[in-house]
């Protein structure tokens, strides 16, 4: 009797031994399952994250090139605002004097024939001649 219990319990032991080799196998095989879908799924945020980095890469460059061309137009307009400061001043500095030579007729003409001569490039800046136009010429592009 003793033989039997012995064979018995050997044979639930080996029950049980194959029990468990199928549960681990199954174990196994559902994180082999669970690894590759995570896997797929890293792959999948690697490749949506390195679109977005090209994309938005094309989009600094784009940005840059267009943060250049504003950088260098406002260059142009503040060396064009000083000219034409520059211009103003000297309108001014021509008026005034203009004026204090009508209201002086008997003032030194050749003073004031000079100071006309100045103007006169001033007030036709087409005309040849006239090198206070030059550093906006450089501005056309």
């Amino acid at each position: 009797m003793a033989n039997a219990e012995k064979t018995s319990s050997g044979s639930d032991i080996d029950e049980k031994k194959r029990k468990r080799k199928l549960s681990n196998r199954e174990s196994a095989r559902r994180s082999r399952l669970k690894k590759q879908k995570l896997m797929e799924e890293t792959i999948q945020e690697i490749s949506s994250l390195e679109r977005r980095i090209k994309e938005s890469s094309e989009r600094c460059k784009v940005v840059r090139q267009r943060l250049d061309s504003v950088e260098y137009e406002n260059a142009v307009l503040k060396s064009e605002k000083m000219w034409l400061s520059s211009y103003i001043s000297d309108l001014e500095n021509m008026m005034v004097t203009t004026s204090l030579t009508l209201t002086h007729g008997d003032g030194d003409d050749q003073n004031a024939k000079a100071g006309m001569a100045a103007g006169d490039c001033r007030r036709r800046p087409w005309q040849l001649g006239c090198d206070s136009l030059q550093p906006m010429a450089s501005f056309k592009t």
